[in-house]
């Protein structure tokens, strides 16, 4: 089998490498590689994804138990993204929706604070970026427009939740307790609630409900832009070509591999990273490293990036005044 290949696992080799890796290193051999006798045999994981693998369970292995880093499962094809953002978006709601019945007189902080601080929480929610991370390096074009989409429908729940007054009622009324007022949590725990209060009141829930919409309404047309602006790219698909001469300074893998992929006898060169960083760092030629910076940096550089961060310029600066800011720069 090759392993060299970038073909996804199909579902049943998916399943049970996603088993290995939770099972704490159970079917791991001594070396730390996993044994994948249960792969079906059409689709062995790549190098990368044993890479994942192996970091994950090297991490588990040698970090104490209390302080285990549960591994993150990339999921491979657009309907495991899709149906993996609604499971999580599902429990996320679910889980504001238990703080917020709870009655103000009965709230503790295993009922309140706790459940803010683990998943399905937004922020600690681990397979939050299994499921957009891939906007930004997959190369499979379907695989990144479900990232994307996942961020923007995470981004929209993160600005709901924040919204939500029900449950910044039941996170004040905790701060007024006796359990939080004497110094019974841990300092971490107290951080976490003072961050909690600022975090909604930075949300605008001090503000007037007219002004908590419109808000709202901006937080989410930034996030749109935001979305946008990173979708433009992680799919750019611009390339330059050049003469090996006229990389000269770059190594001779560099040319090699390059050499020929589109054009015979050129060079192609994209705007990703591992093109652009060699050719500005090593490239002799100055007219080269011209051009490549003017594709990158130019006008016409990754669709209407340049629109986008005038939008969104605007959009900061109406949020900043709107809650007492001077600017966003302040805000932040």
């Amino acid at each position: 089998m090759n392993s060299t290949t970038n073909k996804p696992l199909c579902p049943c080799c998916f399943k049970a490498f996603s088993a290995s890796i939770l099972q704490d290193g159970n079917s791991s051999t001594n070396n730390g590689s996993f044994n994948f006798s249960s792969i079906c045999g059409t689709c062995e994981p790549t190098k990368v994804e044993r890479a994942l693998a192996t970091k994950a369970a090297a991490t588990n292995t040698s970090s104490p138990a209390s302080v285990v880093v549960p591994p993150i499962l990339w999921l491979l094809t657009p309907q495991e993204i899709e149906e993996a953002t609604q499971t999580i978006l599902t429990a996320t709601k679910l889980n504001l929706d238990e703080i917020a019945s709870t009655p103000l007189s009965d709230v503790t902080f295993e009922n309140t604070i706790a459940k803010l601080m683990c998943p399905p929480n937004y922020k600690t929610n681990p397979q939050i970026a299994a499921c957009k991370f891939l906007q930004h390096c997959s190369p499979d074009a379907q695989i990144r427009e479900a990232a994307s989409n996942a961020g923007k429908l995470f981004a929209k729940s993160r600005v709901e939740g924040r919204m939500r007054s029900d449950v910044y009622e039941r996170v004040v009324a905790f701060s007024k307790t006796e359990e939080c007022q004497q110094h019974s949590l841990g300092e971490y725990e107290r951080h976490f609630v003072r961050a909690s209060l600022q975090d909604f009141e930075r949300a605008g829930l001090a503000l007037s409900r007219e002004d908590s919409v419109e808000l709202q309404r901006l937080l989410e047309e930034d996030s749109k832009v935001c979305s946008a602006y990173g979708k433009n790219l992680g799919g750019d698909a611009t390339k330059l070509f050049f003469a090996p001469e006229e990389l000269k300074g770059c190594t001779e893998d560099f040319i090699k591999e390059r050499l020929g992929k589109d054009v015979e006898g050129k060079c192609t060169i994209s705007l990703k990273y591992p093109d652009i960083i060699p050719i500005g760092q090593t490239c002799e030629v100055a007219e080269t490293r011209r051009k490549v910076s003017e594709a990158r940096e130019g006008v016409n550089a990754y669709k209407n990036n340049l629109d986008l961060v005038a939008e969104g310029v605007q959009l900061r600066k109406q949020i900043a005044t709107l809650l007492g800011y001077p600017s966003w720069a302040e805000y932040i």
